[in-house]
């Protein structure tokens, strides 16, 4: 019998302990009910005990139509003969498998890849359903969530749940795909399930605002990303005021009068319109020569850029306490839709620092924030980019090699993964690959993940919307996983601009049209 019921096929060539080319029998697509299809797991029985395969590519040929063939009309004849039901057995099916992991072993919760090759001629078989039910579908225990079903088995009508290991994600993910391909679905399904299922706290920086109805009740919340002036560091100011890398007198002098300005803030509450007159006030006692007076005008033109840009970014009322802001067993969604890059890098440094801080001096034993917490990353491309220099990029970097000591998970959302920084992708251990057809983008998330082999690379390009393939600490083993739909409202969609268009016709009628002009 082997290690499974039903044969599929045997071992051809030359195999290897990880990796064996298959033949199909002719006759598999139909059997029981089974359909090939990449992403399916095998069986095959070796030396050292039955292994588990996935198959990462599938090609059929025809021995009457090599590539070699250059007369049209033989090939109309083959296709004649072909399309009448004969000469079936000319073709064929094979498939490239890599084994990962004996299968006993895996029952155990465990892994161990194999050391001895399949030999040729073996059988190979369908691997068990319940031993697939057994090995992605739990184990019953605190921290595994599910987020999908096996895609490669919904084609033969066989539902296997897929189930990740939230405490792994502490060592970082990234979801990536191109417009459409799921990610916002993805990163909705995981919020709700970690703050719901497990009582978990997320912080989720929208550059959209897709996130506003996540149907999380008294378990969510949608905020404006607002800084208290108290708590921002220099470097944060200086970003929202624009600074040439050159403008160092001009830098000099206002990092003089906000430290000074910075300590009336904190012994004093005032508001910010107060702040800034102040600082104001700072700066006009440094005019002492013409050159200082030219450095300080330049400044003041620059904090008249902030308050028009940014006023409402910086206010006196924020809480200062970071729990008020970012409660625990929650998901706080920062809106980040209203503002440019600049504001919006702004607001997110700030909170990554004041995060990884907070969470040292909890672990230390000192008062900071009391509980683990993941921070999501929309648009990971531009405020973290991989040729650029924001405050974003430092304070990811620095969550990406610290963060996983002091309970700071990092999750990187993308649809340009070649344009995310190199070094804070490469140290996102767990991925999450939804549809992904260009190849620049493709070879750049090979080079950051070892575990995306050539040809599960090349099953991207073809995944359906919301199919992702999954790899990483997080999850037992590499699979193609169709993610389930999150309950909330459509996110990440286009705009349905024909309804848009014929609503306005309804509402408007032509008179207030031509008063218009």
């Amino acid at each position: 019998m082997g290690c499974s019921e039903i044969p599929l096929g045997w071992i051809v060539g030359e195999s290897e302990p990880e990796k064996s080319l298959v033949i199909f029998s002719e006759n598999n697509q139909d059997n029981q009910g089974v359909r090939l299809s990449a992403g399916m797991y095998l069986t095959v029985e070796t030396p050292g005990g039955c292994v588990l395969g996935i198959v990462e590519k599938l090609i059929s040929g025809s021995r009457l139509l090599p590539q070699s063939v250059t007369d049209p009309e033989s090939v109309g004849s083959v296709i004649s003969a072909i399309s009448h039901g004969e000469l079936v057995k000319e073709s064929y099916l094979k498939g490239s498998v890599r084994w990962l992991s004996y299968l006993e072993t895996l029952k155990k919760g465990l892994i161990e890849s194999p050391k001895i090759p399949p030999m040729p001629g073996t059988n190979v078989y369908l691997a068990k359903k319940e031993d697939l039910k057994d090995i992605f579908g739990g184990p019953e225990e605190q921290g595994w969530i599910a987020i999908g079903k096996l895609s490669s088995l919904a084609i033969s009508n066989i539902e296997v749940d897929y189930k990740i290991n939230v405490n792994k994600i502490q060592r970082h993910l990234a979801i990536l795909a191109v417009t459409g391909g799921g990610k916002s679905n993805t990163v909705c399904v995981l919020a709700k399930k970690i703050v719901n299922d497990l009582g978990g706290t997320v912080v989720l920086f929208d550059m959209h605002g897709e996130y506003g109805n996540l149907n999380l009740g008294n378990k969510g919340k949608v905020i404006k990303p607002t800084i208290n002036p108290a708590v921002m560091e220099f470097s944060e100011l200086k970003d929202l005021a624009r600074f040439p890398v050159n403008a160092i007198n001009q830098e000099r002098v206002l990092r003089k009068a906000w430290n000074e300005t910075k300590e009336e803030l904190k012994q004093n509450k005032i508001s910010v319109a107060e702040f800034m007159e102040k600082l104001r006030e700072k700066l006009d006692d440094k005019k002492a020569d013409s050159q200082t007076k030219k450095d300080v005008y330049g400044v003041l033109n620059k904090l008249d850029d902030i308050e028009d840009y940014y006023g409402e970014v910086l206010d006196s009322n924020t809480p200062l306490n970071l729990q008020q802001i970012i409660e625990p067993g929650k998901l706080t969604v920062f809106d980040l839709s209203e503002l440019d890059e600049i504001g919006a890098d702004a607001v997110v440094s700030h909170y990554l620092r004041r995060i990884l801080q907070q969470r040292k001096l909890s672990k230390r034993g000192k008062n900071g924030y009391p509980v683990p917490l993941f921070v999501v990353i929309e648009e990971a491309h531009v405020l973290i980019p991989n040729n650029g220099d924001t405050l974003s990029l430092y304070w990811a970097s620095r969550v990406a090699r610290e963060g996983r000591k002091f309970g700071v998970g990092l999750i990187l959302v993308s649809q340009r993964p070649k344009n995310v920084n190199s070094d804070v992708l490469s140290q996102t251990n767990n991925k999450i690959i939804l549809k992904m057809v260009e190849p620049q983008d493709i070879k750049y998330v090979q080079e950051a993940s070892e575990e995306l082999s050539d040809d599960l690379a090349g099953l991207l390009p073809s995944l359906n919307p919301g199919e992702a393939i999954i790899i990483g600490s997080m999850a037992k083993l590499p699979a193609l996983v169709k993610i389930e739909l999150c309950d909330s409202k459509k996110l990440g969609s286009d705009l349905d601009l024909i309804s848009e268009w014929r609503s306005k016709e309804n509402e408007l009628s032509s008179d207030d049209l031509q008063s218009n002009f």
